[in-house]
């Protein structure tokens, strides 16, 4: 019935259901790509075992071994039914387990998205409530014009950036690796800032609507400081569009990993991602671009059931 309200367990229930057939649509899609790209994993296995260009038999006993001689649809059924036990094959670049690495690597992901949120959301709701109660002037412009720049910046160019003047000219930080607190400044900041900026201009726009409605005007009125009515009556009714918008930061910033983690050497699962991509290690590539792509919709998913818990009114809708 259109216009129902819906109870936390029946969103729940529904959001469960969409988000597993959002990632068996996800294991499908990263299948077939992985399956049509150039490339033949049973060639590269064979030939890194024997250590020189493998013979035809060579190549046909490992194609046997690792199922490749069966039907694209059987093999993904088999595929994805070892998956969701963790059981992701064997590497062909190192020919290890491919689930306790990723199980390591992601780790150090984690570690690093982790950091960049504390970054996104320290500066980008600083900058917002800023932006939200500073009055039409220079400050506004500036911290609109900040935002701007700070989204638009490719993260390889802030990257480098980074490195030339923080690491080579002022030797402030280390210019790479994951050794200290030093050495996560730069790609913390590097995932943290663009992600910093879009929070900003949410919370923002979002603040300065709820402060426009009547009650917080009345509150105003009432003698109540800008500062005391932001926190007290804007940031609870515009935390929906901005829990939203963080989920969706988040899943970004997971992918984002894979520029970042290459650029500044951390053994994470990005890393690990384009090092599959390149030595066209199918096996790992399948597995990390599933995991990747799956936290991706997980943490969305997991910003609309926070927003439903925080904000009752989103547990009203269509349908």
């Amino acid at each position: 019935m259109s216009g129902r309200p819906r109870t936390v367990g029946g969103h729940l229930v529904r959001w469960t259901v969409d988000t597993v057939g959002v990632l068996l649509a996800l294991s499908a899609g990263t299948f077939a790509l992985v399956l049509l790209a150039r490339g033949d994993p049973a060639t590269v296995l064979a030939a890194t075992r024997a250590g020189r260009p493998a013979t035809p038999e060579q190549v046909e006993a490992v194609r046997s071994e690792l199922g490749l001689d069966a039907p694209a649809p059987v093999r993904y059924l088999r595929w994805l039914a070892d998956a969701s036990t963790g059981d992701f094959g064997l590497s062909l670049r190192t020919n290890l387990p491919i689930g306790p690495e990723i199980a390591d690597r992601l780790a150090v992901t984690a570690g690093l998205v982790a950091g960049s949120v504390v970054v996104a959301v320290v500066v980008g709701m600083t900058a917002g409530v800023a932006g939200a109660v500073a009055g039409r002037g220079p400050l506004r412009g500036i911290l609109r014009i900040g935002a701007l720049l700070a989204t638009s910046v490719p993260a390889f160019w802030l990257s480098y950036l980074m490195v030339l003047l923080l690491a080579l000219r002022w030797q402030l930080v280390p210019t790479s690796g994951m050794a200290g607190p030093a050495t996560w400044v730069m790609p913390m900041a590097v995932l943290g800032l663009p992600a910093a900026g879009v929070l900003s201009r949410v919370v923002a726009v979002t603040l300065r609507e709820a402060i426009d409605r009547s009650y917080v005007l009345a509150a105003l009125a009432r003698g109540s400081g800008p500062m005391s009515v932001v926190l007290r009556d804007g940031l609870p009714n515009a935390a929906g569009p901005i829990l939203s918008v963080t989920g969706v930061i988040i899943g970004g910033l997971l992918v984002g990993t894979v520029v970042v983690e290459q650029i500044f050497g951390w053994p994470g699962l990005g890393a690990y991602f384009v090092h599959a991509a390149a030595a066209r290690d199918v096996p790992a590539l399948q597995a990390s671009a599933l995991v990747l792509g799956g936290g991706f919709i997980l943490a969305n998913r997991l910003a609309d059931v926070v927003q439903v818990l925080v904000d009752p009114r989103a547990r009203s809708g269509v349908g």
